[in-house]
């Protein structure tokens, strides 16, 4: 009888050690989605608090850092020394999630818009997951793309990007947001995502007649770009038509894309109408006094 004890409560015991090792195996195996990529430069006090933003610790994600040599790696053909800068300081929070399309978000960062990462995103091959972009202060956030692409290589998949399409989707961020000083963030991603739209399922054979798509999309939009910009919005263009890209693979993201700027450009429109009515008004009723 006591034999027959003994044993029963080695048989409990086993099964509640298999049981522990197999949740625990779980929880590892779930918190290797996230991955969290630091600006190299940063101080150990500003990583924590990076840390804390994106909501993880160092026991549940992935924690990376980025380096100013990786980032000139990308940037150095299609960024200035000055938008580059001398330290790595922006961070990134990536979750490759298996539906859900592409979820960006960005703090403290006042050059690059979440939209201009989406886009870029698209391009290099990305299709579902939530990204977070920050820093502990303001910056330009034109290094992001680099920590955010080094974060989904080393996210559970690990799946290498090509680096044609890392190149391209650089490019395509510095030069979206170099346009977006002249025409504004938001008209600028709106505008490069159209572009690339008909690029990428026309499939120009030659560069002139990427040229012809850039010059018709551009004037659908009534801005009267220099001949430089249309120089180089087409040399990005002729990069990305020679990714092959799947215009049946990308084409619900390129429409989510255009959606959520349209509503953002038809809010501005609105308020800067309104605006310009209480300006008038204002100005009616100073004239009378």
């Amino acid at each position: 009888m006591k034999i027959k004890t003994i044993f029963s409560k080695f048989v409990i015991a086993l099964m509640v050690l298999t049981l522990t090792a197999s949740f625990g195996s779980v929880r590892v195996y779930a918190d290797a989605y996230k991955v969290v990529t630091l600006g190299g430069d940063l101080t150990g006090e500003q990583k924590e608090d990076m840390l804390k933003y994106f909501g993880v610790t160092r026991q549940d994600a992935n924690i990376i850092e980025v380096n100013i040599d990786e980032e000139r790696k990308y940037l150095g053909n299609v960024a200035t020394s000055e938008q580059i800068g001398t330290k790595s300081i922006s961070s990134s929070y990536v979750e490759p999630t298996s539906s859900g399309g592409l979820n960006v978000s960005t703090n403290n960062i006042y050059w690059v818009s979440s939209s201009m990462i989406k886009n870029a995103l698209i391009t290099a091959g990305i299709k579902n997951a939530n990204v977070k972009v920050s820093a502990p202060f303001n910056v330009s956030g034109t290094a992001a793309l680099t920590g955010i692409l080094k974060g989904f290589e080393n996210s559970s998949s690990g799946n290498k990007i090509d680096e044609a399409k890392k190149q391209a989707a650089n490019d395509e961020l510095m030069t979206t947001g170099n346009l977006g000083d002249k025409i504004g963030k938001d008209k600028a991603a709106g505008l490069i995502n159209d572009i690339k739209t008909q690029v990428v399922k026309d499939k120009p054979k030659t560069d002139e007649e990427v040229r012809q798509i850039v010059e018709n999309v551009t004037n659908n939009y009534n801005l009267n770009l220099s001949t430089g910009d249309i120089d180089k919005i087409t040399a990005l263009m002729t990069k990305i038509n020679g990714l092959n890209l799947n215009f049946g693979d990308i084409k619900g993201q390129l429409s989510s894309v255009a959606d959520q700027l349209k509503g953002s450009l038809s809010s501005a429109e609105t308020q800067n109408f309104f605006q310009k009515i209480i300006n008038a008004v204002k100005q009616f009723f100073s004239n009378l006094f």
